[in-house]
């Protein structure tokens, strides 16, 4: 594993199953933590999302005695790692698919554009004030028609791979069972 910084929490779940799913939890519960609104592995993804260069995960799960057998942590980690898996092929995926559609997106949006900006030259050109300003508004639209395509490209594709990362880093996450 590549240096870097160490992350390190513990949670406090009834369940096993709520460490992959979210548990149904009322704030009224005793048991409720801030955590309890999603499964707690969604939760350490989202707060490796506030932190830069995490390299290494820790968390210790606490649960109730009763729930503690022995061979659990191992099974967690299996568990673990198709999760994992499963979430960094999900976002690989959604990535492909909004890629995909923010070229098909850009292809119209140059040809808007192009028109656009085209019809807005013309009309600005006019002596008229009111055709001026429909021409400054063609252009205007012209370019707001860019806008998804190239958010999409600089932004929520990167966004993507960088959630593809922290799952890569999550799967190599050091856990440890606690009695609660």
């Amino acid at each position: 594993m590549r240096r870097g910084r160490s992350y390190t929490t513990s949670l406090c779940l009834t369940d096993i199953e709520h460490f992959f799913v979210r548990p149904n939890l009322s704030p009224f519960s005793a048991d409720y933590h801030n955590y309890s609104f999603t499964a707690g592995i969604e939760y350490i993804a989202s707060e490796l999302r506030t932190r830069s260069a995490v390299s290494e995960v820790r968390v210790t799960l606490y649960l109730p005695a009763a729930s503690i057998q022995p061979g659990l942590e191992q099974r967690v980690e299996a568990a673990l790692q198709r999760y994992c898996q499963s979430r960094i092929q999900e976002i690989e995926l959604e990535a492909c698919v909004l890629s995909r559609r923010a070229l098909h997106a850009m292809l119209a949006a140059l040809i808007v554009l192009v028109v656009f900006i085209g019809l807005g030259t013309q009309l600005t050109a006019s002596p008229i004030f009111l055709l001026q300003v429909i021409g400054d508004g063609l252009s205007i639209i012209g370019w707001v028609f860019v806008w998804f395509p190239l958010d999409t490209f600089l932004f929520s594709v990167r966004y993507a791979r960088q959630d593809q990362r922290i799952y890569r880093t999550l799967m190599h996450m050091h856990i440890s069972i606690g009695e609660a």
